[in-house]
């Protein structure tokens, strides 16, 4: 399917996307309303997801044929199943340990965007690539200044955002859909 007709059958359904996006706005204000409950279900969420992981893993490792790969395969699984363990049996530890993951991550992730911003400077809008990652850096600072207090309740509000905002570039899609 090339982008045309792609583009075509997103138009003919534009009430599907407009639905969708109102589905998005709600569960992320729902989600950002609960902040605290929405970090806990996250973390709960990514024990059992590493759960899964790991006895797929553990599995699979007697699958691969032979011993190097499957002492590697079978270690792999084992560090997914006991960390999945750790964060289903200690909730509490498992968030505060997910949101210095997380400034850590906007820190460093910011700064790569603000170097890479300054190499990109003659092309026009390079500012745009500086603006994100100074608010990349400057959201670590803040979950990093705060922390342990952020912990129990920013992961559940930047999910709650995320989905809030790609429930409105949905909305927002398919008006501009509908109009064409």
């Amino acid at each position: 399917m090339n982008g045309t007709s792609i583009a075509e059958s997103i138009r003919q359904n534009w009430g599907w996307l407009l639905a969708l996006g109102i589905a998005y706005i709600i569960m992320g204000l729902v989600i950002a309303g609960s902040p605290v409950a929405a970090t806990m279900a996250v973390e709960v969420l990514i024990g059992f997801v590493l759960i899964i992981g790991g006895v797929i893993s553990i599995i699979g490792a007697f699958f691969t044929g032979d011993w190097k790969r499957l002492l590697l395969v079978l270690l792999s699984g084992i560090l997914y199943l006991v960390v999945g363990v750790l964060l289903l049996k200690n909730p509490m530890q498992g968030v505060l340990t997910l949101t210095i993951l997380l400034a850590a991550f906007l820190l460093v992730e910011g700064i790569f965007k603000i170097i890479h911003a300054f190499q990109m400077k003659p092309a026009p809008n390079w500012v745009w690539l500086l603006v994100s990652g100074a608010a990349s850096v400057i959201l670590g600072v803040m979950i990093w200044g705060q922390f342990p207090q952020s912990g129990a309740f920013i992961i559940g509000l930047l999910v709650g955002i995320y989905f809030l905002i790609n429930g409105l570039t949905m909305v927002m899609f398919s008006f501009a859909l509908k109009g064409k």
